[in-house]
């Protein structure tokens, strides 16, 4: 249970979150997100990458095992890569 010390400063917390423009757009942004190609790609790079990975180290070739880490990390960046001039999606109040 919480204080009405603690209450009051949680409901300012609240308050100024919701004045955070930032904020609000970074949670809009994340609650819109789509399936699109891209993702899938790095998807399917990622599940090839770790079948790789464990195949190459059943297998005991050092070279496949750590063309297939590569290819995790490059999968990794498929999914994070955003082009450098992104419109913003606008907020709705």
């Amino acid at each position: 249970m919480l204080s009405e010390s603690e209450q009051q400063r949680l409901a300012d917390i609240e308050a100024a979150l919701r004045n955070d423009t930032r904020f609000v757009n970074g949670f809009n942004r994340a609650m819109t997100r789509r399936i699109t190609p891209r993702r899938v790609t790095a998807v399917a790079i990622a599940i090839a990458g770790v079948l790789g990975v464990v195949v190459g180290l059943t297998a005991g070739s050092v070279a496949g095992t750590v063309l297939a880490i590569c290819a995790v990390g490059v999968a990794g960046g498929v999914w994070t890569w955003r082009p450098l001039h992104e419109q913003e999606p606008p907020v709705h109040p």
